[in-house]
């Protein structure tokens, strides 16, 4: 009988030091990636972090990439890799950098936009990271069902194809139950992110209950964000 080879696929650091220890190095790669968090837990200091590891492709759409790029800085962290595709603008804005009046069909639009940035990334090759800041804005568009379906699938296909890192973040309590439940079944990895109350302080806390490939970090640990996002010591998970 001949003997099935598993092949091991290199790592890919999160950067936040702690995690990384306690996953070997990082993960799979290979990854789509659902960060699915509680927006007043600061979830995008973590796909602060994930972009600066190494060369990244942001896609912004609730913000512009201009104040995106200054808040990672503001993080001290160096953006110098990070390569933005301003969705936002793209969507909202005009050639006079005025907000669009409503028109039904920037909806479907902003998906061929979309498709055109994916293909030239994958077209110039090499190794990279991709952060969909945040999935949520394409999922609320109003399309057609199918439109948002092939997106997660054009992502979740770009991962494995082209063995890169796909993050998305996810807003917990904005999105139909179905429509959650299809997003973190497709996912490799699940980032579960949120705060809650402690006596009077607001307590940020994170796991990993999702890890294809690799043990998953089912227990909570709080972080704060300082310079990135830093695990709480007192809980150390190394």
């Amino acid at each position: 009988m001949d003997q099935i080879q598993v092949l091991k696929t290199a790592d890919i650091p999160t950067g936040i030091v702690l995690l990384d220890r306690r996953l070997d190095g990082g993960l799979p790669q290979g990854s789509f990636v659902c960060v699915y968090a509680d927006p007043i837990a600061m979830p995008e200091a973590f796909l602060y972090q994930f972009a600066t590891v190494m060369k990244s492709y942001y896609f912004t759409t609730n913000r512009s990439s201009k104040f995106v790029k200054m808040d990672i800085q503001k993080l001290g962290l160096d953006a110098e890799y990070v390569n933005f595709v301003d969705v936002y603008t793209q969507y909202y804005l005009n050639e006079y950098g005025q907000f669009v009046v409503e028109d039904k069909y920037r909806d479907k639009e902003i998906f061929d936009f979309v498709d055109d940035q994916l293909t030239k990334i994958t077209e110039e090759g090499g190794e990279f990271n991709i952060i969909f800041d945040s999935l949520s804005f394409f999922l609320n568009l109003s399309v057609e069902w199918g439109l948002k379906d092939w997106l997660l699938n054009k992502l979740y296909t770009i991962s494995k194809e082209n063995g890169t890192v796909v993050y998305c973040y996810l807003v917990k309590n904005l999105h139909p139950v179905k429509v959650v439940n299809k997003v973190l079944d497709i996912s490799d990895v699940v980032f579960d992110i949120e705060s809650e109350r402690v006596g009077e302080r607001i307590v940020s806390k994170f796991a990993v209950p999702k890890l294809r490939g690799k043990r998953p970090v089912s227990e909570y640990f709080r972080f704060y964000v300082e310079e990135g996002v830093q695990v709480d010591t007192s809980r150390d998970i190394a």
